[in-house]
């Protein structure tokens, strides 16, 4: 017997074999069994190979007991098939024979046209540079050709898995294995089926961080779409979103009194005012030259009366006396002006308008607006809903209001009245709905503009984001 160096190539007409541990290999006389594993790849059944490696064994004049054998086989083929990747199964399956074989060194190539990885189930994957790599590396090309097989010489046993239709292969090396191992002849029977198993396996995972972080997302987003369909249907009172004004229940205009100079204006928009407080004052002296003038103008009618009574000029008394009272009623009327210079404020409240600083000095007429002046401690709110939605609102409807320009929380209350007949604000047709508010810190102002949503009947959630859309389809459709 010759000694041949590590890793040689053993040519027969069996099948091709290499050692990993430098002893010595014989050439594969066991026709026998090659033909068995032959037959066991052509016919792909587990059973019939469990038969026949019964047959052999019992040949040998080995007892053995099956079932035992058969859990060991199964839980190798369980442990590949639970691998996440290929280098995982190797991993496994190595760790799996070595278990079987304890005192045995277990080696794993895999590769296709050329070696790609090798294992080594002590040392972990070995590098390049490794003495057996480097030696299975060289005769790959010869290693490779053969398919799914066990193997057993003299004290190795060499496990081959191809994989279908492609280049692929991975061999196991056993070494030392008993001459005639009964669980290496129990393996020539799941050899298809652990080739199956171990190709099936993907050749890269993804981390194992990144696999957990998308479940979760997964997991996270389904739960949020369960929730947001959830509340999609969920039925809740609907919605008609609304734009909201102040307006003044009592609200009154300050105008001129009379023709007249502006003398001095003593307020200004915003300013709160009383009841009786002067905002303006006007020129007098005009009125007081012409009631001086009036007035002598009287003492001259009331001469004129007693002279022309005196000498018996009955009907030129007459006239005196009525210029004389005309006189005396323009008096009163001049006398009632000059009483009416200050112009005051009719009730409490804001000034609304009325900026007049600028024009004193400048004369006004009878009738010309002054001031607006509002009460502030009771307001109405004017709510505007949209023509299209005025269906789902009732004159008595819960409303919310908020005003961005008071902030805090918003107003609660229940819309007191819908004026019938729609009107054009801002080129929208709406309805206007009105409830009056206490003001008693005189935070609301009129025209200050804000929000407001007003509740209707019960309907799910999103048939306030739909109900257009669908109307409009019904429409197009000629509902």
């Amino acid at each position: 017997m010759s000694t041949r160096p590590p890793y040689a190539t053993i040519h027969s007409d069996a099948m091709l074999h290499v050692s990993l541990t430098g002893s010595q290999v014989a050439p594969v006389t066991a026709a026998r069994d090659t033909e068995n594993a032959q037959s066991e790849n052509a016919q792909g059944s587990v059973e019939s190979s469990f038969n026949r490696a019964s047959r052999a064994v019992s040949e040998d004049r080995v007892e053995q007991s099956p079932p035992e054998q058969l859990g060991k086989l199964f839980d190798i083929i369980g442990a590949v098939a639970d691998a996440e990747s290929r280098p995982e199964a190797i991993r496994i399956l190595t760790l799996e024979l070595s278990r079987r074989f304890p005192n045995a060194t277990v080696r794993c190539a895999i590769g296709d046209e050329q070696l790609r990885r090798f294992y080594d189930h002590r040392l972990g994957w070995l590098g390049p540079e490794s003495g057996p790599r480097i030696a299975v590396s060289n005769q790959w090309e010869n290693l490779a050709r053969e398919k799914n097989s066990v193997v057993q010489e003299d004290d190795s046993l060499v496990i081959t898995l191809a994989q279908a239709s492609t280049a692929r292969s991975c061999i196991i090396w056993v070494h030392p294995v008993a001459p005639k191992s009964i669980f290496g002849e129990w393996l020539r029977a799941i050899t298809g089926t652990l080739s199956s198993v171990f190709w099936s396996r993907p050749n890269r995972t993804t981390p194992k961080m990144l696999r957990n972080l998308t479940r979760t997302t997964f997991a996270v987003f389904g739960m949020v779409g369960l929730m947001g369909l959830l509340l999609a249907f969920w039925p809740v009172p609907y919605r008609v979103n609304c734009a909201a004004s102040v307006r003044a229940v009592q609200q009154r205009m300050v105008s001129a009194p009379f023709e007249a100079t502006l003398l001095e204006a003593h307020v200004k928009p915003g300013q709160t005012v009383k009841a009786g407080e002067t905002l303006v004052s006007l020129d007098g002296r005009p009125l007081r030259i012409e009631r001086e003038s009036v007035q002598a103008e009287i003492q001259q009618a009331s001469k004129e009366h007693d002279t022309a009574l005196a000498t018996g000029r009955v009907a030129e008394a007459q006239q005196a006396r009525l210029r004389e009272r005309q006189l005396t009623r323009t008096l009163e009327l001049l006398s009632d002006r000059l009483g009416r210079l200050e112009v005051v404020s009719p009730i409490d409240g804001v000034v609304i308008s009325g900026e007049l600083s600028q024009y004193v000095g400048s004369p006004l007429e009878l009738g010309q607006t002054l001031f607006e002046i509002s009460a502030l401690d009771r307001v109405a709110i004017e709510i505007e809903i949209p023509a299209h939605e005025i269906q789902y609102v009732s004159a008595d409807a819960e409303t919310k209001i908020h005003f961005e320009a008071v902030g805090g929380r918003s107003m609660n209350v229940q819309l007191q009245d819908i004026y019938p007949a729609a009107e054009i604000r801002d080129d929208q047709n709406v309805f206007v709905g009105r409830v009056e508010v206490e003001n008693a810190e005189a935070k609301l102002k009129p025209g200050m503009q804000g929000d407001a949503t007003t509740y209707g009947p019960v309907r799910p959630w999103i048939w306030g984001w739909v109900r257009g859309g669908i109307e409009r389809v019904l429409w197009w459709v000629g509902y």
